[in-house]
C-alpha cells in the first residue's frame, strides 16, 4: 500500500513538472499510454518511466542548373611610373557572355546554411578601344579592335546563419569566397584619331593583337532574404560586399613580343588589390513539390589598384613597374531549374 501511495505522489509531481516546464527532462506516462516497461513484472507497477524524444536535427535544400546571359565591361588605366599622368587606357566593352552554371543550397535546423554556384562560359562579341595619351605618345591615339575567343569562369561559396526562418520568410547573413577568371582578346586594329604611326594602314581583323587574362579572388560578406509570395511563388535576393579583392593578370601585346630593343619578352604580369560588390535576385515557381523553375538578374562590380610589371620584360631596356587601375563589370539575366530535397535527418543518406 505504501508503495502505491509513493508511486502516486511521484506520478503527480512528475506531471506537474512536465506541465510547468517546457523543456522537462523526463516525464511519466500511465500504462494506457504505451507498452509496459520491459523489466517490471505484471501487476507490480501502475506507472512507467519514459525519456522525452529530443528535437530531430534535419537539413533541406535545393540544387540545379542555370543559364546566364551577361554583358559587361573590363577596363584598365595605365599611368607613368610615378602615377602623375595617364599613359594609356584599354576598354573592352559591349561583349556578351553565355554561361552554364550549377548551384545549390543546404539549410540546417539550427539556422546554419551553405550555398554556392560555379559557372563556365564564353565571351563573344564586343570590342577594344585602346587609347594612348600625350606626352608619351603624341598626338593622341585611339584604335578599335574586335573582341573574340574570350572566356568566363567563376565560383562562389558562402556559409551563413539564418537570423530567422518561417514558412513564408527567411533572413540570413553570410561570409564566403568568390573567384572570377576572365579572358578577352582583341583582333585587328583601326586608327580613329589623328596619330599616323599607331595602326598605320590598319591591321587585319583576323590577326590577334592583344589578350588580357585576369583572375580575381575576393572575400564576400552580405545578407540574403527569401519571401514566399504564395503557395508556388518565391522571391529571393542576395547582396554581398567584397571587402578584399586580389587580382593576378597578364597583358599580351602579341605584335610587340620579339627580340629587338624595346620589344616585350612575353606577357606582362599585373596585380592589384581592391573591393567590389555583387547583387542577385530571382523569382521562382514551384512546378511540383520537388521541382522549381525561375528567372533572375545579377550584377557584379570589382575594382583594384596595383602595378603592371614591365621590369625584366622589356628587351634591352631598364623598365619599372607602372601603376594600373582595373575595373570590371558583369551584369545579366538568367533562367534556372532546380530540384528541392529534404528535410532529411542529419547524417542520413538520400
Amino acid at each position: 500500500m505504501a508503495r502505491r501511495i509513493l508511486a502516486a505522489l511521484f506520478l503527480t509531481a512528475a506531471w506537474l513538472l512536465a506541465a510547468t516546464t517546457a523543456n522537462a527532462a523526463d516525464w511519466l506516462r500511465g500504462p494506457a499510454d504505451g507498452p509496459r516497461w520491459p523489466n517490471i513484472p505484471p501487476g507490480q507497477a501502475a506507472w512507467q518511466y519514459f525519456a522525452p524524444q529530443s528535437t530531430l536535427s534535419t537539413y533541406d535544400g535545393e540544387f540545379g542548373l542555370r543559364y546566364w546571359y551577361s554583358w559587361g565591361t573590363t577596363a584598365k588605366d595605365l599611368f607613368n611610373t610615378t602615377g602623375a599622368f595617364l599613359v594609356s587606357r584599354l576598354t573592352y566593352d559591349d561583349f556578351n557572355g553565355h554561361s552554364g552554371e550549377i548551384f545549390g543550397r543546404t539549410d540546417f535546423t539550427g539556422g546554419f546554411f551553405l550555398k554556392g554556384y560555379a559557372g563556365l562560359g564564353i565571351v563573344a562579341g564586343g570590342g577594344l578601344n585602346d587609347e594612348d595619351f600625350p606626352p608619351v605618345i603624341s598626338p593622341y591615339s585611339s584604335t578599335l579592335s574586335d573582341q573574340k575567343n574570350g572566356h568566363l569562369a567563376y565560383l562562389t561559396f558562402d556559409a551563413g546563419l539564418n537570423l530567422f526562418r518561417t514558412p513564408n520568410a527567411r533572413l540570413g547573413v553570410f561570409a564566403g569566397y568568390h573567384f572570377l577568371d576572365e579572358k578577352v582578346s582583341a583582333f585587328g586594329c583601326t586608327q580613329i584619331a589623328t596619330n599616323p604611326s599607331v595602326c598605320a594602314g590598319g591591321i587585319s581583323y583576323s590577326t590577334i593583337v592583344i589578350t588580357q587574362a585576369n583572375r580575381w579572388h575576393a572575400l564576400r560578406v552580405g545578407g540574403d532574404v527569401e519571401l514566399r509570395l504564395s503557395d508556388r511563388w518565391k522571391l529571393s535576393a542576395d547582396a554581398a560586399y567584397l571587402p578584399y579583392v586580389r587580382l593576378g593578370g597578364a597583358d599580351s601585346h602579341w605584335l610587340r613580343i620579339g627580340t629587338d630593343v624595346g620589344d616585350f619578352t612575353g606577357s606582362i604580369p599585373e596585380d592589384g588589390k581592391g573591393h567590389g560588390y555583387q547583387i542577385e535576385a530571382a523569382l521562382s515557381y514551384d512546378v511540383s513539390k520537388n521541382i522549381t523553375i525561375g528567372i533572375g538578374g545579377r550584377y557584379w562590380r570589382i575594382q583594384t589598384k596595383g602595378d603592371t610589371h614591365f621590369e625584366n620584360h622589356v628587351v634591352g631596356t631598364t623598365a619599372f613597374p607602372q601603376p594600373v587601375h582595373w575595373k570590371t563589370e558583369n551584369m545579366g539575366v538568367f533562367v534556372q531549374g532546380a530540384f528541392k530535397f529534404g528535410p532529411y535527418p542529419t547524417g542520413s543518406q538520400f
